[in-house]
C-alpha cells in the first residue's frame, strides 16, 4: 500500500534576503556600435556601471533573462546564443547554441527558479500536420540547460500558441510559472507542465492591461502595472474618416489574485509616468518592498520605484551610464533567494504503514554536502527521494551509522526513507 504525498507543507520558507543584499543587475545597451554589457544599477541615484569593458553581445532577446544567485551568473539570449555572464567580472563564461530535439523554435520569458536551481521558460515552435500540411503554433513549459543550451519540454501537449509582452513570473513556493496571453493569466504546473490555472483577468476598480508583472517572495503575491488607455477622436478632412488616436494612459501599481484573475490597484492615485518598457524590465526589492520598472520621462530613460504597501512613487531617477543608452531585463540578486517549495508534486509516492523506528537521528538538517543517519538498531536500507517522489538513490547497509553524500543535490526539499531492524521512518530534509 502507498500513500500520496501532496498538498501544502506547514513550514514555509521565505528567502534569506540579507545574505546577498539587494544589488540590481541588468543589461546595458549601446547602439553605435551595437553592444551589450551586464551592469549594476543604483535605483536611488540612477547610476549604472558596466561590469566589464568588453561587450558580450551585439543584441538581446527582450523576452527573457535569468539571474542565478548560486552560481553568480546572469543569462540572456543574444546573437543566437544563450550567454552566461559572470556577475563579478562581467565577462562571458559560456555561449551555448539553443537547441530543441523536438524541432526548431524559440525559448521565451525564461527566469531562474531559486527552489530547484533550474531555468524555466516557454518553448515555442511550429508543428506541421503531415496529412494536411497545415502549420499551427505550439507552446510548452520547458527548462533549458545554461551550459549546453538544450531545451527540455515538460508539458506533454501544447498549452497555448502565443503570449503577451506582459512579463513572466515564477512562484517558487507553489512551483507555478506564470505568463499572460493578454486576456488571461496562465499558471503552469512546473512539475508536469500542465495548466495549473488560467483565470480571465478582470479589473473591478478600473484598468485594461496588467503588464510587467513579477512575483514577490516576501508576501507571495504577483505585482504589476495596471494600465488604462485613453484615445482621442481625430477627423481627417482629406479622407473624411474619424479614427481613434492614442492620447494618454493612467498607470497604477496593482496586484493580481492568481487563482481568480482579479486585478486590484494598490492606490487609486496614478503613478504619473509617461510610458514604460514592456521588455521584462521590472523587479522587486523584497527587503524594502519596492517594485522597480523602467520607463520614459522628460529627462530620458528613467528607473521608477513604487512602494508595494502604498502604491505611491518613492523614487524616480534618470538612468545615467556614460557607456550605454538603455537598461533592460532588471533583476535583484536577493529576490526569492533560497526559497523552498511548499506544494509538492501530487504524484509523489512513498510507502505508508510505517513502523516507527527506534531512536533514529538525521543531522544536520538543513544540510549542505553530507548528512549523517545514526540509529541504536542496525540500519538496513536508506532511500533518498526528491520532493516530487522520484527516487534518487538506494543504499543497502548493515551498520548503525551511515554518511550520505549530498554534495550533488540542488537546494530544495527531499525525503529520506529509513529502514532499520525495528521498522521504517520517513524524514523530511532540507538543503
Amino acid at each position: 500500500m502507498k500513500i500520496v504525498i501532496s498538498g501544502f507543507l506547514i513550514i514555509t520558507s521565505l528567502s534569506t534576503f540579507s545574505q546577498l543584499g539587494n544589488t540590481m543587475f541588468g543589461l546595458a545597451r549601446t547602439t553605435n556600435p551595437a553592444g551589450v554589457y551586464v551592469a549594476t544599477m543604483n535605483p536611488a541615484t540612477g547610476l549604472a556601471a558596466n561590469l566589464g569593458q568588453t561587450s558580450v553581445s551585439s543584441s538581446i532577446n527582450l523576452t527573457g533573462a535569468a539571474l542565478n544567485p548560486y552560481s553568480n551568473q546572469f543569462c540572456f539570449i543574444g546573437d543566437n546564443g544563450l550567454k552566461s555572464i559572470d556577475l563579478t567580472t562581467g565577462q562571458m563564461t559560456n555561449n551555448a547554441t539553443v537547441n530543441n530535439s523536438n524541432g526548431l523554435g524559440y525559448f521565451d520569458l525564461f527566469r531562474f527558479n531559486t527552489s530547484d536551481s533550474l531555468m524555466y521558460g516557454l518553448s515555442r515552435r511550429n508543428i506541421t500536420n503531415p496529412q494536411t500540411g497545415v502549420v499551427t503554433g505550439a507552446m510548452y513549459l520547458a527548462t533549458i540547460d545554461a551550459y549546453t543550451g538544450t531545451i527540455n519540454e515538460i508539458s506533454s501537449s501544447s498549452i497555448g500558441q502565443g503570449f503577451a509582452y506582459s512579463g513572466s513570473a515564477i512562484d517558487p513556493h507553489q512551483m507555478v510559472f506564470y505568463y499572460s496571453n493578454g486576456a488571461q493569466l496562465v499558471g503552469l504546473d512546473m512539475y508536469n507542465g500542465a495548466i495549473f490555472s488560467n483565470p480571465t483577468l478582470s479589473y473591478p476598480n478600473g484598468g485594461q492591461n496588467f503588464d510587467n508583472f513579477t512575483y514577490n517572495c516576501s508576501d507571495t503575491s504577483l505585482y504589476g502595472l495596471v494600465r488604462t488607455n485613453y484615445y482621442s477622436q481625430v477627423y481627417n478632412p482629406q479622407t473624411m474618416i474619424t479614427s481613434q488616436v492614442f492620447d494618454s494612459a493612467n498607470v497604477h501599481l496593482g496586484r493580481v489574485d492568481a487563482m481568480t484573475g482579479t486585478v486590484t490597484k494598490i492606490n487609486t492615485q496614478p503613478i504619473g509616468v509617461m510610458s514604460f518598457s514592456l521588455n521584462g524590465s521590472s523587479t522587486i526589492d523584497p527587503e524594502n518592498l519596492i517594485y522597480y520598472f523602467i520607463g520614459g520621462s522628460s529627462n530620458g530613460i528613467t528607473i521608477y520605484g513604487v512602494s508595494l504597501q502604498t502604491g505611491l512613487l518613492v523614487s524616480q531617477q534618470a538612468i545615467s551610464n556614460a557607456n550605454a543608452l538603455y537598461f533592460d531585463m532588471i533583476r535583484i540578486q536577493s529576490d526569492c533567494y533560497e526559497s523552498l517549495p511548499t506544494r509538492l508534486q501530487l504524484t509523489a509516492e512513498i510507502e505508508d504503514q510505517i513502523l516507527k523506528t527506534e531512536n533514529v537521528l538525521v543531522y544536520p538538517n538543513p544540510f549542505l554536502d553530507q548528512i549523517t543517519i545514526s540509529s541504536e538498531s542496525v540500519l538496513e536500507r536508506i532511500e533518498l527521494f526528491q520532493a516530487s517522489g522520484s527516487i534518487i538513490s538506494v543504499n543497502e547497509i548493515s551498520s548503525k551509522e551511515f554518511n550520505l553524500d549530498t554534495n550533488h543535490l540542488l537546494k530544495g526539499i527531499y525525503f529520506l526513507q529509513i529502514t532499520n531492524s525495528k521498522g521504517k521512518e520517513i524524514v523530511k530534509i532540507l538543503k
